[in-house]
């Protein structure tokens, strides 16, 4: 993959090229490598085990698309300038694929000090700022406490996502059961996989007219209730505008 991204912040929110780019697993090691420390090119080449000049079009593509940043770093011996590399960017990338259902969403590491999370801050904000082995003990102390507690906390959204599995199921074979129609079938799974809050959004994901649309939800209606009863109604969140 040509390594010439213009826009770096945007690049590392771009799951096509991120997807890309890590999918080689020299890359993998760079990216694991340097997130235990800084290094510079020669160090890094040594503990990869790769020849330079392949490492160093991987670290150019990698410096390109901004997952990792390059500086200078002065030799305490008068040798020249040395020049490090780290990582640079903060960011989760999560795929879910299962028998009904395939997402990637990629959300920014963030601050938020949830008052669910807030006890693991404060401990962490009271922490004596001396680099000596007490608080060595300490932060080594919360940071198993809080891998516990994103093990259950993904224990928690792979069972949610399990349930998610099992209602977009049904609502699949209520799909295929009633609406024989494509457009019918097309409007049920935007619907479920985008939810549009008008007629008017959802006729634009489709690319169709608001009428047909609107005419064909009537139509949907009356098939799902067996009768023109407008007591009840289909997708009570989306406008009919």
């Amino acid at each position: 993959m040509e390594s010439n991204f213009s826009n770096r912040s945007s690049s590392v929110h771009d799951d096509d090229i991120i997807l890309d780019i890590i999918g080689n697993n020299t890359r993998r090691k760079i990216l694991a490598t340097l997130a235990r420390e800084p290094m510079y090119f020669n160090q890094l080449a040594k503990e990869i085990a790769i020849g330079q000049q392949a490492i160093l079009r991987h670290m150019k593509t990698l410096e390109d698309i901004g997952l990792i940043e390059s500086y200078a770093e002065r030799s305490n011996l008068g040798a020249p300038d040395r020049k490090y590399y780290r990582l640079n960017s903060s960011f989760s990338l999560t795929i879910c694929l299962s028998q009904d259902t395939f997402s990637i969403e990629n959300h920014k590491i963030e601050q938020y000090r949830h008052e669910e999370s807030g006890k693991f801050y404060k401990e962490y904000d009271f922490l004596a700022q001396d680099n000596d082995g007490e608080t060595l003990n300490q932060l080594q102390s919360n940071l198993t406490r809080i891998e516990k507690e994103i093990s259950n906390l993904d224990s928690r959204l792979n069972d949610l996502r399990a349930l998610k599995q099992l209602i977009v199921s049904r609502l699949h074979r209520i799909a295929k059961d009633n609406f024989e129609e494509e457009l019918e079938r097309r409007i049920l799974h935007t619907i479920i996989g985008e939810s549009p809050k008008s007629v008017f959004e959802l006729a634009n994901k489709l690319n169709e007219k608001p009428s047909r649309i609107r005419n064909t939800l009537n139509g949907m209606n009356k098939k799902i209730y067996k009768s023109d009863n407008k007591q009840k109604t289909l997708f009570l969140g989306i406008r009919k505008i």
